[in-house]
């Protein structure tokens, strides 16, 4: 696009980017810690590093931009880091909650348990596929149509993750009523930090995810789009609080493996 196209309808806030490219940047270090020295072994909580660098790299894109808000290749990469991401916190919480479900027992609703993490993760490929698509469209458009139709993509793909989300909360809820009707507390069994983790983290994508159904169906010019506060209030703050619940709660510190479980019982006896 040409070098005088308003991108954003303001100039980026350098606190703002400064202070989440620090903070995430931060979390993805204290991530890859947990994993590598934590009590617990949880390498799937890799998911959570790539949300949490792939923030680090948005607000990187938007420092950029406060001193180029003319350059293009900054905004391509806010704009598609910041979509992208919290793909990978969505699935962190997918894969936690099987665990909790593998402390149950190994069938809930008569499935086995694994099935219920496979399927969301494959509904989190296919959103990431959507999303990425857009981000492609986005980064070649050449006038504010094509931009559109580029943020149009992108939002298709985030309202498929909402929905996942709206589907998970369902099945959360659900599996809470069913063990509670066979005499046992959720709570009981993950202990309040993971709950919190898992609840916290979930609570805010989807309220980040309504966001930005919002912004991107007003486009590119519309109050959303161009309004700075609403990215940081409703987007990078939901943002920080669902992957910092993650680590302050984290699961190599509160949730013992199935298996560490099952060989501490062998040592008892």
């Amino acid at each position: 696009m040409a070098e005088s196209t308003d991108f954003y309808g303001y100039l980026p806030g350098k606190p703002a980017a400064v202070f989440g490219t620090a903070y995430f940047g931060t979390l993805t270090l204290a991530c890859i810690l947990q994993m590598i020295f934590g009590q617990f072994k949880h390498y799937w909580m890799i998911t959570l590093a790539l949300a949490a660098v792939g923030e680090a790299i948005g607000w990187g894109g938007r420092l950029w931009a406060h001193y180029e808000p003319a350059n293009w290749m900054p905004f391509m990469i806010q704009i598609c880091s910041l979509i992208v991401s919290p793909v990978f916190i969505s699935a962190a919480d997918y894969v936690l909650f099987c665990k909790i479900v593998e402390k149950t027992g190994d069938r809930l609703f008569h499935i086995p348990s694994k099935f219920f993490w496979i399927a969301f993760i494959i509904l989190d490929i296919i959103s990431l596929a959507i999303q990425t698509v857009g981000g492609v469209l986005v980064s070649s458009a050449q006038n504010y149509d094509q931009l559109n139709h580029g943020s149009n993509v992108m939002r298709s793909g985030i309202i498929f993750q909402f929905s996942n989300t709206v589907l998970f909360v369902a099945l959360m809820l659900g599996t809470a009523f069913r063990l509670r009707t066979k005499g046992i507390r959720l709570l009981s069994i993950t202990g309040w930090p993971v709950m919190v983790a898992m609840w916290g983290s979930t609570i805010m994508v989807f309220v980040r995810n309504a966001y930005r159904i919002a912004e991107l169906s007003g486009g590119w010019k519309g109050h959303l789009m161009r309004t700075e506060w609403y990215l940081v209030a409703l987007d990078m703050v939901p943002m920080a609080v669902a992957v910092g619940v993650f680590i302050v709660f984290s699961p190599s510190v509160f949730l013992c493996p199935e298996n560490q479980e099952k060989e501490k019982e062998r040592r008892i006896v």
